[in-house]
């Protein structure tokens, strides 16, 4: 973990390595499969974001989440230095995150101490609770790479969409959808109309996110969910909102 920089999520304690410039922390991140506390209520789908500049520095930066990134007590507005031994939250309550190494420096949190190692129900939905185990230390930290990005060409309009992000939506509604189709000859399309979601094994799929008229990956229509591939042609609702898959780096 020497020539990385690492970060602790609490609870439970797993360890990240951060391979590249960038990562991207919220309920939409791939993380969030193996780190449940991500799910917690008050954590947004695009929470916050750990990026390196040109100099070396790591800096942290809120993307304009419902309850805000906090360290030290106080709410962190535009960008922030990091440094290894800092400590910050995802909602002033929320799930902690320590620079354990590799910000550089040495800032003036202190280590998270064994008694707030403790069991936490995160809350996903209002009827589905999550819990986690008190002890969540790894033998293998999970490693994050690059932000997968997608980028899509309009079969009939040749507009070109991109989008980054673990989970990518598709829709009309433009406080939720990353990839937004809103002419007014498509509005067969949904407000949250499909998303598209990168693994960690690499598959991005497809999910039909309850549209009203549904969504295709070749002519085939997904149920669950199916894997899309550079190429593929992707169906919103009619054969007039088809968006061919022009790039896809996972």
């Amino acid at each position: 973990m020497a020539d990385l920089a690492v970060l602790r999520i609490f609870p439970p304690g797993h360890y990240v390595e951060i391979e590249g410039d960038s990562l991207y922390l919220g309920r939409d991140c791939h993380l969030v499969s193996f780190i449940a506390a991500l799910l917690n209520k008050v954590v947004s789908n695009r929470h916050c974001a750990i990026k390196r500049e040109s100099d070396g520095r790591w800096m942290l930066e809120d993307l304009g989440s419902t309850n805000g990134t906090w360290m030290r007590g106080t709410r962190v507005f535009g960008k922030v230095l990091l440094h290894t031994g800092d400590i910050f939250a995802l909602g002033k309550n929320g799930p902690r995150c320590e620079c354990v190494s590799g910000f550089g420096g040495t800032g003036p949190d202190a280590t998270i101490a064994e008694d707030e190692r403790h069991e936490l129900t995160v809350t996903a939905d209002p009827s589905e609770a999550v819990t986690i185990l008190a002890d969540g230390t790894m033998a293998r930290p999970f490693r994050t790479g690059p932000t997968p990005e997608i980028a899509l060409r309009h079969q009939r309009t040749g507009t070109e969409y991109r989008a980054s992000g673990y989970t990518i939506v598709l829709g009309r509604d433009p406080g939720a959808a990353h990839i937004l189709i809103r002419s007014d000859e498509e509005k067969h399309v949904s407000g949250r109309h499909a998303e598209v979601q990168f693994r960690i094994d690499g598959v991005a799929a497809v999910r039909d996110l309850d549209s009203r008229n549904g969504t295709w990956v070749n002519d085939r229509p997904v149920k669950d969910e199916l894997p899309l591939k550079l190429g593929d042609k992707l169906t919103l609702g009619a054969a007039a909102t088809t968006l061919v898959v022009t790039a896809l780096e996972t």
